[in-house]
């Protein structure tokens, strides 16, 4: 895991957006908890999050989205240093035109893509996360605009009124159990109980 840190850090350095160090460790926590067999992570970047997901449960498989090409290329050279790529599955392209094609179904999913889709996504990952399975959302408090913290900008309206709409959804089913954690930009965990 060290390994895994120094990248990292120095993908962070350079400005890509990875996983803040708390939700890091968190997203591990659970994942270790949970052991599942079939991850799906929306917003690959450059492999980092899902390469220690997979090292931490070694009997399962990922299916990443990932709309840049450059991104890809990158996360597929770091898989390859961790020795994981027989266990990865990367789809290029929008998530908003691969989710609704989605078949199979996923004991963990990773949402960590573009802030403004978490509701539209919503409804197209809930049925494929399978009874006991767990939803893992980055940025859910969205620089402190969702809960108030901070006023919004003008330009970041449309994506505060979407995450609280996503927030919504997975805080009001019955069929779900969800705990917010105010945690760095926020992490939201929902766990299918129906």
């Amino acid at each position: 895991m060290e390994r895994i840190c120094k990248l990292r850090k120095e993908a962070a350095e350079r400005g890509e957006p990875v996983l803040r160090e708390k939700s890091f460790r968190l997203l591990l926590d659970t994942v270790k908890k949970k052991e599942p067999k079939k991850i799906l992570e929306v917003g690959v970047n450059v492999g980092l999050s899902g390469i220690a997901m997979l090292l931490t449960v070694k009997t399962a498989r990922l299916t990443g989205i990932e709309i840049s090409e450059e991104k890809i290329s990158e996360a597929k050279r770091n898989y390859a240093e961790f020795g994981v790529s027989d266990r990865v599955k990367i789809l290029q392209g929008d998530a908003s035109e691969i989710l609704p094609l989605l078949t199979g179904k996923y004991d963990f999913i990773f949402l960590d893509g573009p802030k403004g889709h978490y509701y539209e996504y919503s409804s197209y990952l809930l049925p494929v996360l399978n009874k006991g399975g767990i939803l893992f959302a980055d940025n859910v408090l969205y620089r402190g605009y969702v809960d108030g913290r901070v006023k919004v900008p003008h330009s970041h309206a449309t994506i505060k009124h979407s995450m609280e709409n996503f927030l919504k959804v997975i805080c009001n089913d019955k069929a779900l159990e969800t705990v917010v954690y105010d945690l760095e930009d926020g992490v939201s965990i929902t766990e299918k109980l129906i």
